[in-house]
């Protein structure tokens, strides 16, 4: 069989101009242009960055020691120390609140004293500022009645360097029209408003339907999501909603076995666009650590919508593992890469926040060569 003459000279010229395998910014670039890649962000990303000491910030990046627990997990054992958990994992905040919800006798309103903690905390270090000593006593007087990411917004945390910018609003800045978030204060609305946005914010009821829910955060099955109104959807609840947390180690069971049980194919609890969105777009994990239970669960919750051979790779960004809690290190990343390719996933040894300003960095770059 003779080769068309044409078809060898595009496929030598292709051989030049191509590499052999095209590298994920050059895959995800065109997906962001189109709409079809959801920031899937932790509840700690933002925490870590609230509670980081001015020390520790380094450009875009941070300093942490390989044996260090991070910002987060400090909280978490501040927090046990403070209601007296017994155990020795004091780190892991899934175990702390189901310790402290069965001795609150699983009490809905329980599930909101670890964020005001966290309130009493930050208004602690605030009372320290010459700046905002005042502003903080007033705070803690309405302890109760201000969320928490509230306190934070009147504070003016977080507090970046002078030239380092705020990593959620460069996610904010890219034209989508979903982000997920597992956070459960609204931080992720406020900084698409300041992008001059109009964000809708919707949770998953997954414990039940709350009638007294205000009827902006009740599922909307018409809502069509863009990128000038996107969808901000928080999968572990809302402390608006005491009921919606999803903080024990109970509560992340439930969560998962009401998804297995939903059977409702009109109304689901995870809208069906949703749903869909989840198995069609290319997906970015950021700020989990691969042992932690809500990672766990939400990728056991995202496999359960991208079953289909067709679904695009996904991204998972995560620090290497400490050499210090992992006997063989080499072998662990080399059996969580494997892993996580099984599953469709790619693992981007990498800080989320340096991650966030590369992806900034080279959508810039793309969009300047389109127009």
């Amino acid at each position: 069989m003779t080769t068309n003459g044409r078809f060898a000279a595009a496929r030598e010229r292709l051989a030049k101009e191509s590499p052999t395998r095209t590298g994920f910014w050059e895959d995800i670039m065109p997906r962001i242009n189109q709409g079809i890649v959801i920031p899937i962000i932790s509840n700690s990303f933002r925490i870590e960055q609230i509670f980081r000491e001015e020390k520790d910030w380094v450009g875009e990046s941070t300093v942490a020691e390989d044996d260090a627990l991070s910002i987060d997990e400090q909280l978490t054992t501040e927090w046990a120390n403070w209601i007296e958990y017994p155990m020795h994992d004091k780190h892991s905040l899934a175990r702390v609140a189901q310790y402290y919800l069965v001795e609150q006798k699983d009490n809905p309103q329980a599930r909101t004293k670890y964020l005001e903690f966290l309130k009493t905390v930050l208004l602690t270090i605030a009372k320290e500022d010459s700046e905002y000593a005042d502003l903080a006593d007033r705070l803690k007087a309405q302890i109760q009645e201000q969320l928490f990411s509230e306190i934070v917004h009147q504070l003016d945390y977080p507090r970046f360097p002078q030239g380092t910018e705020d990593s959620l609003r460069l996610l904010a800045r890219l034209p989508l029209p979903i982000y997920i978030t597992t956070s459960q204060s609204d931080f992720l609305e406020r900084v698409l408003e300041a992008e001059g946005k109009k964000p809708r914010t919707q949770l998953c009821f997954w414990s039940g339907a709350i009638s007294s829910a205000a009827p902006e955060h009740q599922t909307d099955l018409n809502f069509i999501p863009t990128i000038t109104n996107p969808l901000v959807y928080h999968l572990f609840g809302l402390e608006n909603y005491p009921q919606t947390l999803v903080q024990s180690e109970d509560d992340y069971i439930n969560f998962i076995m009401s998804m297995v049980e939903d059977t409702n194919t009109l109304n689901p609890i995870v809208p069906l666009n949703l749903r869909r969105a989840l198995g069609e777009s290319n997906l970015l994990l950021l700020g989990y650590r691969l042992q932690d239970w809500d990672f766990r669960i939400l990728f056991r919750f995202i496999l359960k919508f991208r079953r289909d051979e067709f679904s695009p790779r996904g991204m998972v960004i995560q620090l290497k593992q400490d050499g210090k809690k992992v006997e063989n290190v080499a072998k662990s990343l080399e059996y969580l890469s494997h892993y996580f390719d099984r599953k469709k996933f790619d693992i981007e040894w990498n800080n989320a926040e340096a991650f966030i300003q590369k992806l900034w960095h080279e959508w810039n770059t793309y969009r300047q060569g389109q127009s």
